[in-house]
């Protein structure tokens, strides 16, 4: 019997809640798992600060994922997050998110239909047709015939598990494979599948895809030459599994076990053909753990046929693909912008299934692999990524020490600019143009120079706090870098601050800057536009300098005020409520300067009176307030209560018909701390202390 792995495997993350929230830009996040990069060299700190328990860590980044206990409050972690990093306890703090499935191929699948194809001779590169390796596209064989196959480079897929033991794939597989789920690493093959198979196939209750992505892809980079079925762009180079589209791994935090993970075990070129909304502060610090360590990461646009950034194309430093059709040009699904690369194809691509699909499409079950059909036709950027990163693959087999800026430069100075809708450059749709293999062979077999190194910078962050001519850290802040030389660059970068102020940009192309920085992210604070200090700047970056080459932007407004003044404390209680009258909409006040602050306020009432009590918070004025309002009688006796006002809007509003003349009170607080028990129970609530818990008041009598 072989042995199941050279790792035993470890306990799953294990997470007792699941609840889910929605931020305004429409990212899911678990509202009680948080994310932090810790500083020094123990989590421990940040989870007893929250009362959480560590779930597990990234050491590499110094990072944790910590649950919180049962009773935080359904928005607590992003709250938290919040706090933890203006209170400088951590660098970096968000909601564990809960990443989308892979760039999900336009196409999926078509098992039975591969017979009957009409192709060219000369589209037979090993036993099948792939029209994407011709000389009307690729011209791989160009490169093949000059030695250039990425011989001795390793290439990581960060997909849904591969199926190494696939005939075109067994004999490239470099004997690693690793569930970032359970944390744990394969070195046998059977093992392996048997994992797999183990994979309940379903996403919430339903029915997954048969994991056939990643087998997809790896052989778009790595299909052996060998005279059966397909040849992949490298066909020489290694590849290593790292398995984030299993049914149960899908955040963030394990996206970049698998990132981190593919890097330590040296892999040179990481694949990722896989997107979303959002921004992930522990996927960029995966990414800049891989640049730092001079590896190549190649991403798909996307497949929203939009101009936009989707993640991980948006983080700085990678290389994003485009998908291109049969003629060359950008198939309708492209994303597409400022930041793509280069184009590649992607649509109608002849690839490897893997042995545990059927025919039609489904999965067998068993954990010995049957032979289906073993290939399938496939569309998607997620498809012209993994041709990009063996193109990687094949510059760095000829020039290993080649920094990840001159490989993606290497591809653009060599690439076909004569597609897309600038013939002469750079355009949004195509990037640079086609990847050419027959140029970049008469490159790299040239005396031809490589291109200059990246330049790798550190925009420091800092907010002038007049009078007292102090600057503290410019902590959220936005800073977005644009090259004023577009001639080898067109690319507009973009990173957030962390708690002292730092934005790390890895491996970008050297040149001056239009640097611009909006200080706090309003998405958090609430402010208005008008509050956000802003800085507009020129910065030169040069070439090879390490990431430590600081240089500051100072801000002289848009320091968020972490001690607001709230004009009606105290009024913790009914005895110190405060007056509110019909009609009356009051100042702005604050949930905020206790662990678990009340505000009462009182009002006469006449029997019958039709009334409507409002609190506009987060919904209505911005910042963090998930309000909980109740309506209580002179007694203090609870008689009506609101959380959210509908679904999707968290402010809290009373439509009430008083029974008697008398007095009458308003209780306003946070869901974290009244929602729990419906405002019964004020000691059993969650804290929540946070400057950003701003509400305003409003009485009408209907």
């Amino acid at each position: 019997m072989p042995q199941p792995s050279a790792q035993a495997p470890k306990a799953a993350i294990a997470m007792t809640q699941t609840q889910t929230g929605t931020t305004a830009k429409g990212v899911i996040y678990y509202t009680h798992q948080l994310v932090v990069k810790y500083k020094g060299n123990s989590a421990q700190d940040a989870a007893q600060a929250v009362n959480g328990r560590i779930i597990s860590t990234i050491p590499q980044l110094r990072t944790a994922l910590i649950e919180l206990p049962t009773k935080a409050g359904k928005q607590d972690s992003l709250l938290l997050a919040q706090q933890l990093v203006r209170q400088h306890l951590v660098s970096t703090a968000q909601p564990l998110i809960q990443m989308p499935s892979q760039n999900d191929p336009v196409e999926q699948g078509r098992h039975a239909m591969l017979a009957g194809q009409g192709f060219n001779a000369n589209q037979i590169f090993d036993e099948l047709p792939q029209y994407t390796l011709d000389e009307n596209h690729m011209h791989a064989k160009a490169a093949w015939d000059a030695g250039i196959t990425g011989k001795g480079v390793l290439i990581g897929t960060i997909d849904d598990p591969v199926d190494v033991t696939h005939p075109d794939l067994k004999a490239n597989w470099a004997g690693k494979a690793y569930d970032p789920h359970t944390d744990t690493v394969y070195t046998d093959a059977q093992s392996w599948i048997n994992a797999i198979d183990g994979f309940d196939g379903k996403v919430d209750g339903k029915v997954d895809t048969a994991l056939e992505h990643g087998t997809a892809v790896t052989s778009d980079m790595v299909a052996t030459r060998n005279g059966k079925g397909i040849v992949g762009v490298a066909p020489e180079a290694k590849f290593i599994s790292a398995a984030i589209f299993e049914p149960q791994a899908l955040s963030d935090f394990e996206f970049a076990k698998a990132i981190t993970w593919s890097v330590d075990q040296g892999a040179n070129v990481l694949n990722n053909s896989w997107g979303g909304t959002g921004y992930s502060s522990v996927i960029k610090e995966a990414m800049d753990y891989a640049l730092s360590h001079n590896v190549t990461v190649v991403v798909s646009a996307g497949n929203s046929g939009r101009d936009e950034w989707q993640q991980p194309a948006q983080y700085p430093g990678i290389i994003v693909s485009a998908a291109g059709d049969g003629s060359n040009q950008k198939v309708n699904f492209s994303t597409y912008g400022q930041h793509i690369s280069s184009l590649a194809p992607g649509l109608d691509i002849l690839l490897a299934a893997p042995l545990w699909i059927n025919s039609d499409g489904s999965r067998k079950t068993g954990v010995t692999p049957q032979t289906g059909s073993g290939y399938q036709l496939i569309s998607g950027t997620s498809f012209s990524s993994p041709e990009t990163a063996a193109t990687a693959a094949l510059i760095l087999g000829r020039y290993p020490k080649a920094t990840p800026y001159q490989v993606k430069r290497l591809m653009e100075e060599t690439a076909d600019g004569s597609v897309g809708s600038n013939p002469s450059g750079f355009d949004r749709e195509t990037g640079w143009g086609l990847i050419r293999l027959d140029k970049l062979a008469i490159r790299l077999t040239s005396s031809q120079a490589l291109p200059p190194a990246g330049a790798n910078v550190n925009v420091q962050v800092r907010i002038n706090t007049n009078p007292s001519n102090s600057e503290v850290p410019g902590v959220l802040s936005d800073v977005i870098l644009e090259p004023q030389d577009t001639t080898i660059n067109h690319q507009t970068y973009f990173a957030q601050t962390d708690d002292e102020g730092n934005a790390r940009f890895y491996e970008i192309a050297p040149g001056t800057y239009t640097v611009r920085v909006g200080a706090n992210d309003l998405s958090l604070t609430g402010d208005s536009t008008g509050q956000r200090g802003t800085a507009v700047t020129t910065m030169t970056f040069v070439s090879g300098t390490p990431v430590n080459n600081t240089q500051k932007v100072v801000l002289d407004k848009g320091l968020v005020n972490l001690n607001p003044v709230d004009p009606y404390e105290p009024n913790d209680d009914l005895a110190t409520a405060t007056p509110i009258a019909y009609g009356q909409k009051m100042q702005q006040a604050y949930i905020f300067g206790k662990p678990r602050d009340v505000d009462f306020y009182g009002f006469s009432g006449s029997a019958g009176d039709k009334i409507t009590a409002r609190v506009n918070g987060r919904s209505a004025i911005g910042g963090s307030l998930d309000s909980f309002m109740v309506l209580r009688d002179a007694s203090g006796k609870k008689l009506a209560f609101n959380d959210d006002l509908e679904s999707g809007i968290q402010d809290s509003q009373i439509d009430f018909t008083l029974p008697s003349d008398g007095k009458y009170y308003l209780e306003v607080s946070s869901y974290t701390i009244l929602g729990e028990n419906d405002g019964d129970s004020l000691t059993e609530g969650a804290e929540d202390d946070s400057p950003f818990n701003k509400y305003v008041l409003a009485l009408d009598k209907n």
